[in-house]
């Protein structure tokens, strides 16, 4: 069960407005291994596992993490949309239901469930999207690497604004994914110790 609080987990305003960034912070939230992708990862793996314990738990804490991380995302090109001129504020919500939704005022999660994603057409969100081998250790390896492709594009996203107050949000972000991938791996390597030597050679 997952409940929504109004209130952020993080909140970070922007200096000013700036249309054009926020375009580049909307691709950070779609594709593969973006933050829609990668809550996708989480999600689907301890929804595939039908014994409960402490690596289901773990994977549903870092899902919803992630689905956090979304709504700040969201919540941040939004406020950078709110005083650009109109003519480009039209052009973005038409261009990007995630920014529709957040300027409309709908709850992201409705968003996220009628495919807000950047590119939703090349991206979509669907099943086959979740990554879930059946190999507990190889998916949170999976994880990993998903965790650190995250903390590529938010790097890149970082040296392209002066914005403290974004930068701020961004270094948040990069944080949770040093830490969260770090987890990830030592997971892998605790499953890995009790594996019989042929699987833990592949």
């Amino acid at each position: 069960m997952f409940n929504h609080r109004q209130d952020l987990q993080f909140t970070s305003v922007p200096q000013q407005p700036d249309a054009v960034y926020a375009r580049r912070l909307e691709d950070v939230i779609g594709s593969q291994y973006d933050e829609i992708g990668v809550a996708m990862h989480y999600m689907f793996q301890p929804w595939d596992m039908h014994v409960p314990g402490k690596y289901r738990d773990l994977l549903f804490g870092l899902g919803s993490e992630q689905v956090a991380n979304l709504e700040m995302l969201a919540t941040m090109i939004a406020q950078l949309l709110e005083h650009a001129p109109a003519n480009v504020l039209d052009a973005a919500v038409r261009l990007d239901p995630t920014v529709a939704a957040v300027i409309a005022g709908t709850d992201l999660e409705q968003a996220i469930a009628t495919g807000a994603a950047a590119h939703a057409g090349a991206n979509p969100w669907k099943g086959a999207s979740g990554n879930v081998s059946g190999n507990l250790a190889a998916d949170f390896r999976t994880n990993a690497a998903a965790e650190l492709s995250r903390r590529q594009q938010l790097s890149r996203l970082y040296r392209l604004t002066d914005d403290a107050d974004i930068r701020y949000l961004l270094s948040f972000l990069l944080a949770r994914a040093a830490a969260d991938q770090r987890l990830c791996r030592s997971v892998s390597a605790e499953l890995m110790e009790g594996a019989p030597p042929q699987a833990a050679e592949r």
